[in-house]
Formats: structure tokens, sequence, C-alpha cells
């Protein structure tokens, strides 16, 4: 944008899961805000109940999450894995595992239930939070073996040995009426090329 000469100025609400906004994203979003002066990012993390209500009531103008919470189609998605993450201390052969997981409603709760159970697994919560700092403590703590997405595994903490996990999907939506908006444009290429 700089070396086109345009300014982007204005604001521009996004939406992002507690996953993507405590990854290198956030990071690159404030080093955008600091070459756009004239620009303000508004980053809202939130369920993705919530984050659908953001989006409706205009708080947002983009929000990237788990598509069944949309209010209408993406305009593109992606798909991105689920590993295991466990402390050192963890015994991964125990029946029933121990689990860390995300508190409902967490859509991709199921699918890793599924894939231990598809393996024969028997599993057990030993932990559950409404957010990825939660989940995180309790993995470092040694409570249990959670899924998440590579980017939130700490060092030291990747757990091999358990079934394979599925692909998750992101969606991005845009709110209507933004096209051609220069800072909502710029924002959405940034997501776009970063996921």
């Amino acid at each position: 944008m700089t070396a086109t000469g345009e300014t982007v100025a204005g604001h521009c609400g996004v939406g992002l899961i507690e996953d993507l906004a405590a990854a290198p994203l956030a990071q690159a979003l404030a080093d955008f805000g600091r070459m756009h002066p004239q620009a303000t990012l508004e980053l809202v993390s939130a369920p993705g109940p919530a984050m659908r209500r953001a989006f409706t009531t205009n708080r947002i103008h983009l929000a990237l999450c788990d598509p069944a919470y949309l209010p209408e189609p993406p305009r593109w998605t992606v798909r991105l894995p689920l590993v295991w993450a466990a402390g050192p201390e963890v015994e991964l052969s125990l029946d029933p595992l121990p689990l860390v997981l995300f508190s409902q409603p967490c859509r991709w709760r199921m699918p890793v239930l599924d894939a231990l159970k598809d393996s024969g697994r028997d599993w057990r919560i030993a932990f559950e939070s409404t957010g990825l700092a939660g989940v995180q403590s309790a993995v470092r703590a040694g409570l249990g073996a959670a899924a998440l997405l590579p980017a939130q595994v700490e060092s030291g903490m990747a757990a091999r040995g358990l079934p394979e996990l599925p692909d998750v999907e992101l969606g991005m939506v845009r709110r209507p009426g933004t096209e051609g908006d220069l800072l909502v444009d710029a924002v959405e290429e940034l997501l776009k090329s970063l996921i």
C-alpha cells in the first residue's frame, strides 16, 4: 500500500478466534497498525456465537472463525491441522487418557473425541477451559493432553503416539458494503497471506 502512495485510513474491526489472536497474526496486525497510523484496527477475540453477534451488530468488518458461526458463506476458507500437546511428565499410555479440552461451545471438541474413540482409546476430562491461556496452562502443568493448532504448542510440548487428529476449517466473512474500502481490503489480504 505504501509503494502505491495510497493512504490507508479509517476503522476496521477484525474478529479472530482466540487461537489466532494469540498467534503471530496479532503481531502482524499490530505492525500493520504502526505502518498505517491513520488506520485504527479493533481486534475482537471471542467464541463463535459471540463472533457472529459482533459481526451482525456491525462491530467487526471481518471475521475469521469456524464457518458454522458465520452469518453468510465465507469469502474464503482454509484448513489447518490440529496436533497433540502435552507436558513431558504426562504418561500418554494411561488408560483412560487425561484430556485438557476447550469448554463448549467448541466445534473442534467432538472430532477430537471421535478420533480417540475410533482408535479405541478411552479418555477422561482432566481440565477444561473457555480460553486458550487456561488450556495451555493446564498442558504446561501436566494435567493431560490437548488438541491445538501447531502455532499454540509451546516448545517441548508436542506429543507423539496419539491418534491422528482431523484438520479444522476456518472461514473469512466480510461485512457487506465494505467492498472497495482500502483499509478493509488491505487487512483481508494480510490475513489471507498469513493463514
